[in-house]
């Protein structure tokens, strides 16, 4: 079993439109920030095409990347590399080579630029996935909190109405 987990690789994949009930403006300041790119550039990851944004993660990273994106308001997904064999994936396949990348590619096939450089997140990612999860955790733990406290209040009103 362990065999098969170090096998089991994810990439990162932003399906190029916003999510339902985000604001464009908001969205495109986010991602900037998250990807430390110009408005130009993220609005292009935004244009209805997908997008590869990072290859080869374990799971629990590419989940991280996934919730960031999608908490950013942009449309993501993560699919499943093999690297023993064939890629599987999540959804029906997709040609994902960007139009945008036409450009940068040689007679060969070959892309001039390292994807694993266009594709790196900046370090406001990192503190952004740092951030996003304490703030998980601190309104996880207000939610649980605020039940306590309606719990304690429906206790002391039944005790209170039983007294008369």
């Amino acid at each position: 079993m362990t065999q098969n987990t170090d096998n089991q690789v994810y990439r990162v994949i932003m399906d190029g439109y916003f999510l339902a009930d985000t604001s464009k403006t908001q969205v495109v300041r986010k991602l900037k920030r998250l990807f430390g790119a110009t408005e130009e550039k993220i609005l292009n990851m935004l244009d209805g095409q997908p997008t590869i944004i990072k290859n080869q993660l374990p799971k629990n990273r590419a989940y991280q990347y996934l919730r960031t994106i999608t908490n950013a308001g942009a449309a993501c997904h993560i699919d499943k590399m093999n690297m023993t064999g064939p890629e599987e994936t999540t959804q029906l396949p997709v040609h994902i080579e960007r139009i945008s990348e036409i450009g940068k590619i040689d007679p060969l096939g070959k892309i001039k630029e390292s994807i694993s450089e266009s594709n790196s997140f900046s370090e406001d990612m990192r503190q952004e996935l740092l951030e996003m999860d304490q703030v998980h955790n601190k309104s996880d733990l207000v939610i649980i909190s605020l039940f306590i406290f309606l719990f304690l209040v429906l206790i002391a009103t039944v005790i209170f109405l039983s007294l008369f």
